[in-house]
């Protein structure tokens, strides 16, 4: 009998490092039996061909959308992140959370980077969160909403077109949990998906979060498009400067000095003892780190009028040291 057993845990043990070793597309099935999450999934997997355990490999988590596609197509539309970033792909089935269950999206989360993690050697400092439509919507619940629990420490969320239920409400007394948010949209998607992104950019941006609104031409409720990869990009670029330290400055309020009104349309006001303090110069940055504007006179009036919409970093070299606030367009 002891023999027998010890067979079987070997045999265990086999197929799970023949499922660690995998690379390429492929799909687990896994039933999760936690307390809190009881449900049969299948995980769609894209891994690099290259793959060493020795090195800890960044992951995107994908939620698809519904009714009219799948998450294994999910997850071959994001396998070009294999190439571009060096990430582990992720797309856990969330269709059965579609309607009365999404709660239940942050479990499935959970779980599912947990059972990935226990076979592949993932970066827990670089896991990115995004999802289409339904999984647009999935991706903010567990990105931003601490109803299903606390918010996972993820580096930063995509979502695109999310959906439109008015159910969804952000928790923003733990906005300081937010990762940083790249919300995409296309142009000649429905009226009220585009009313949700802009929406939830707005709100985010208001209430002290950092996001990014990305907002495509010609492009409807999808991610079956040419530039797809290119507008995905532009999300992990946006994300990955949060996280450069361009912007550590200590803020200048401790001078005084405030910027008004915020958000703003066209004309920025410093207000403070602008006069008295010896300000060299003022900058206006974009998330990005890209200088946009200079100011070297008249800083108690900024024209910001050619910015488009979305959020900026003013920074004020003050006694040869830099100090910054930051303020949003919405026109």
């Amino acid at each position: 009998m002891k023999k027998y057993l010890l067979a079987l845990i070997l045999i265990d043990f086999c197929v799970l490092l023949a499922v660690a070793q995998q690379t390429g597309s492929f799909t687990m099935n896994v039933t999760f039996s936690q307390a809190d999450y009881q449900f049969n999934r299948d995980l769609h997997y894209f891994v690099p061909d290259d793959y060493d355990e020795s090195h800890a490999y960044p992951i995107v988590v994908g939620f698809r959308g519904g009714p009219h596609s799948s998450a294994a197509q999910f997850r071959d539309q994001l396998t070009f992140l294999s190439t571009t970033v060096g990430a582990i792909i992720l797309c856990p089935e969330n269709s059965h959370h579609f309607n009365n269950q999404e709660g239940l999206v942050k479990q499935l989360f959970l779980y599912s980077l947990d059972t990935t993690t226990s076979l592949y050697n993932i970066d827990l400092d670089k896991i990115y969160l995004t999802g289409l439509s339904y999984g647009g919507r999935h991706a903010t619940i567990v990105a931003m909403d601490t109803d299903a629990g606390p918010i996972p420490a993820i580096r930063g969320f995509i979502p695109f077109a999310a959906g439109s239920n008015s159910h969804l409400q952000p928790n923003y007394d733990a906005v300081g949990e937010f990762a940083p948010a790249c919300i995409c949209i296309g142009l000649n998607d429905n009226a009220n998906f585009l009313n949700v992104s802009r929406t939830l950019h707005m709100d985010i941006l208001l209430n002290g979060g950092n996001a990014f609104l990305n907002e495509i031409p010609n492009v409807g409720h999808t991610v079956a498009f040419a530039s797809y990869p290119d507008e995905m990009m532009e999300c992990f670029n946006y994300i990955e400067a949060q996280y450069s330290g361009l912007f550590d400055h200590a803020d200048f309020s401790q001078f005084g000095l405030t910027v008004t009104p915020n958000p703003v349309n066209d004309h920025l006001l410093l207000n403070g003892n602008v006069e008295k303090l010896n300000i060299q110069q003022l900058s206006v940055y974009s998330l990005y780190g890209q200088k946009l504007l200079s100011i070297a006179n008249d800083f108690a009036f900024i024209d910001v009028s050619s910015l488009q919409n979305g959020t900026y970093v003013l920074v004020a070299e003050i006694n040869n040291e830099l100090y910054q606030s930051r303020f949003v367009v919405n026109k």
